[in-house]
């Protein structure tokens, strides 16, 4: 065993220490010295908060309207010229607000009956993947940059969405999955509501959705399906109506994240005194989609478009065997090599191809809407920074 034993000295002072501090704390209690405060902060982790971005002035008081032929009873089509900043795709009310500002001019101008037919341009729903965004996404340098910002904020909610797939762009992907459905929403919403109140078919331009079908007069869709750039029609009574178009000749931005529709996909939209071809963008330099309408009853050519001033002509080169176009503009192409050279391969008289407009991530479009009377009369938009409508009696 070990020696516990402790010398009585030792005890004493052990004693005496304890007695001292303990009358030293009650003098400095009783008397005026200050003591020293020693204080935690407790710092809440709030989350940041976003800045919310600013919606962009008007740059216009009026919509002009400009018509080809007179009224004959036969019907029309009219055109939309829309102009959109990527801020309007920001808020739901904003976008549906810059639709709704074209068909509210055109019932104005009462250019409306009930063999009037609307067409509205080339990717007009795909910026909705923005919506509700703030402004750190706006900020972006461009819409790729912008969606990559996209991807961070959501790193978690599009995990389920990453299906497997060989595109570029598969976050990308995800993010138009996990926000398809919200879009389609507003798109349907906006689009048959306008369609309902001025009793007048719609083609609603086209939107990025996954695998969408028509169940029953309304748009479902397929999460897990490939991403389409989908052109949808829409009745008078305002329901959704096949054929829906998927876009089949994509563009190298397009390719990062979609598939092509099938070549042997219907494209004939049929409304009360109309029979109507529906091409989507580059489709209208493809001379096998026109032999597949040969033969078949048709009124017309509509083709919803969207374009930037860098127009890939190597691209175009397997579709065009004519090189002088090599030396013409944009507007040029579009016009000479696309559907007014091939329209008359079908049963088809009148074309109409419109263009979307407007300033995104400071991205400026380019094309000119216009429409062709009977092969010859020729008519087109004044600007390319202020929506228009173009009107085309039959």
């Amino acid at each position: 065993m070990h020696n516990l034993y402790v010398p009585p000295i030792k005890i004493v002072f052990f004693l005496f220490l304890i007695i001292l501090t303990g009358f030293s704390a009650k003098f400095l209690q009783q008397s005026d010295v200050p003591l020293p405060k020693f204080e935690m902060k407790i710092v809440s982790a709030e989350p940041i908060q976003e800045t919310e971005i600013v919606r962009p002035p008007l740059t216009w008081s009026s919509i002009p309207i400009k018509t080809n032929g007179s009224d004959r009873k036969y019907g029309n089509i009219v055109s939309m010229q829309v102009f959109l900043r990527s801020e309007d795709f920001a808020k739901a009310e904003w976008w549906a607000e810059r639709i709704e500002e074209l068909v509210k001019a055109g019932k104005v101008a009462n250019i409306y009956d009930r063999k009037t037919i609307i067409i509205f341009p080339e990717h007009i729903g795909t910026g909705l993947v923005l919506l509700d965004e703030k402004e750190t996404v706006f900020e972006s340098e461009n819409w790729k940059s912008a969606m990559d910002v996209i991807v961070k904020k959501y790193e978690s909610e599009i995990a389920p969405f990453m299906v497997a797939s060989k595109k570029p762009a598969a976050k990308w992907e995800a993010v138009f999955r996990y926000k398809s459905q919200k879009m389609a929403d507003v798109y349907t919403q906006t689009f048959s509501k306008l369609a309902k109140e001025n009793n007048t078919p719609i083609l609603g331009g086209s939107i990025i959705l996954p695998s969408p079908k028509v169940v029953k007069g309304t748009l479902v869709l397929d999460q897990n399906g490939p991403l389409y750039n989908v052109s949808i029609p829409f009745s008078a009574d305002g329901k959704v109506m096949d054929p829906l178009i998927r876009k089949t000749l994509v563009t190298e931005d397009e390719a990062l994240l979609l598939d092509a529709g099938e070549i042997t996909q219907d494209r004939t939209w049929i409304v009360p005194g109309w029979k109507v071809g529906v091409f989507i963008g580059q489709e209208v330099f493809n001379s096998a989609l026109y032999e597949r309408l040969r033969g078949k009853p048709l009124d017309g050519i509509v083709s919803p478009a969207v374009s930037f001033p860098n127009l890939s002509k190597t691209n175009l080169k397997s579709f065009i065997n004519d090189d002088s176009f090599l030396s013409l503009s944009e507007n040029e192409i579009w016009e000479k090599f696309g559907l007014t050279k091939f329209i008359k391969t079908t049963r088809a008289v009148e074309s109409v191809q419109v263009f979307l407009h407007g300033n995104f991530f400071e991205e400026r479009t380019s094309g000119r809407t216009y429409n062709v009377r009977d092969f010859v009369n020729f008519d087109s938009v004044d600007s390319d920074s202020e929506p228009r409508i173009l009107n085309l009696y039959f």
